[in-house]
This record gives structure tokens, C-alpha cells and sequence, in this order.
């Protein structure tokens, strides 16, 4: 009778731990599923943001140069002053920034426009009208790519334990 009755709890026992073997593989592929989703959402957002670094550089590097060729668009004379030199400084160092950027991207339509509209040396170059197109174009394709999406930006109703997050 004592064997039986130990027989019985050892049986029971058993069959207990089948449940939480069950039990912790179901969790242990719920988790599976749930970090691959989280890695994923991670990566995406990892390369939106490489674009929106690339984007936001060369639209720095375009408003400098819309600004030297609004400047000095009519400037005839040959001899540079210390402001001259110093827009052309500024806007030839934000293109490199640029450059150096979009060099480790892989092959993309964006960047070879991009790289076609700021290869230049002179500053006769900056006043050629298809080099301009071309940079804008260029912008607005990596701009294209960095495009947040929509659902980060909706408005999420508050619930009752969103009070609990705030403190």
C-alpha cells in the first residue's frame, strides 16, 4: 500500500512537470515570436533613420548652396573677400560631410544624383541650372526614404493606465 501510494504521488508529480514543460515551451515560443518581431521593428527603424541622417545633411549641404548662388549669383568680381571664401569653405565642407555619408549607403539612384550634382571644384560650377535640378532632386529622393511611417504619428488615446506611465 506504501509503495502504491508513493507510486501515485511520483506519477502525479510527473504529470505535473508535462504541464510546465507545455507551459514553458508555449512562452518560450511566444518570446521567439515576440523578439523577432522586436528585431525586425528595430531594423526598420535603424535604416529609416540612416536615410533621415543623409537626409537631413544633404538638405543642409542644399540650402547652403541655394544660399551661396543666391548671394553671390551676381558677383563679377574676380578677387574673393574673406566672406566669399568663407560661404565657399562652408559650402564645399558640408558637401564633403555629405559625401562621406553617402559613401557607405549601397548603390542607389539618390546617391549617384546626389554625387552628380556636388562634384564640382570651381564656383562657376554652383551656377549651373541642371546641377541645382539635380541636387533637389537628389534631396527630395532621400527625402522619399526617410519618410517616417504614418502610424508613428497618430494619436493614441489614453487609457487608464497611461496615468500610471506618466509618474
Amino acid at each position: 500500500m506504501v509503495e502504491s501510494d508513493q507510486m501515485h504521488r511520483i506519477i502525479s508529480f510527473l504529470a505535473a512537470l508535462d504541464w510546465v514543460a507545455v507551459s514553458a515551451l508555449f512562452v518560450a515560443v511566444v518570446s521567439f515570436f515576440v523578439a523577432r518581431k522586436t528585431l525586425l521593428d528595430a531594423e526598420d527603424f535603424w535604416k529609416q533613420q540612416k536615410w533621415f541622417d543623409l537626409y537631413a545633411k544633404a538638405d543642409e549641404a542644399y540650402d547652403t548652396f541655394e544660399r551661396y548662388r543666391t548671394i553671390y549669383k551676381v558677383y563679377q568680381d574676380p578677387t574673393w573677400n574673406q566672406g566669399h571664401t568663407e560661404d565657399w569653405n562652408n559650402l564645399m565642407f558640408l558637401i564633403r560631410r555629405v559625401h562621406s555619408m553617402a559613401m557607405v549607403f549601397p548603390k542607389h539612384p539618390a546617391i549617384d544624383k546626389l554625387v552628380e550634382a556636388t562634384l564640382f571644384s570651381t564656383p562657376q560650377d554652383a551656377f549651373q541650372d541642371q546641377r541645382r535640378k539635380l541636387f533637389f532632386d537628389a534631396v527630395q529622393d532621400m527625402r522619399e526614404m526617410a519618410l517616417l511611417d504614418s502610424s508613428i504619428l497618430e494619436i493614441r488615446k489614453r487609457t487608464f493606465w497611461s496615468f500610471f506611465k506618466m509618474w
